[in-house]
């Protein structure tokens, strides 16, 4: 059990260097592309849903109704990580750019981020850096 402890640890600090790393890179203007964010947040959530279902098969005996009830929690979790997503994608000025619709352009080095909801979109338009670092400020912003 201490194998998966350390293991899980390890997940974890990466998590944390992953995100101190992109708070440093905001005092020099930089951040990370909302695909890299995308697998952060996915990686994350997954760990934080992995580690409980594996200290519980350790300590318990194996029942066929704990699949039952592995396999709803599975559901409700990825339902509850999805409305997490789409609720942070939607957030205007958020220093995370998690985000379901953005389109990268090498020819221009830009890197358009859609958010807002189907009504009302803003399209943030952030100059690339390279294919993992954008500036943060935005360039400039279109309204629809």
């Amino acid at each position: 059990m201490r194998k998966h402890l350390t293991i899980f640890r390890i997940l974890y600090l990466l998590f944390l260097v992953f995100a101190l790393i992109h708070f440093v890179l905001g005092l020099f203007g930089l951040a990370f592309t909302p695909g890299l964010w995308n697998l952060w947040f996915f990686g994350l959530s997954l760990t934080l849903f992995i580690q409980p279902w594996t200290i519980f098969y350790k300590t318990r005996i194996f029942q066929w109704y704990h699949l039952i009830f592995q396999a709803l929690s599975g559901f409700f979790a990825l339902l509850i990580w999805f409305v997490i997503f789409l609720i942070i994608s939607m957030v205007p000025d958020s220093s995370m750019p998690i985000n379901i619709d953005y389109q990268m352009n090498n020819k221009d080095k830009e890197i358009t981020i859609i958010r807002g909801d189907l009504l009302h979109s803003i399209h943030e338009y952030h100059d690339l850096v390279n294919p993992l670092i954008m500036k943060s400020k935005v360039k400039y912003k279109i309204e629809n």
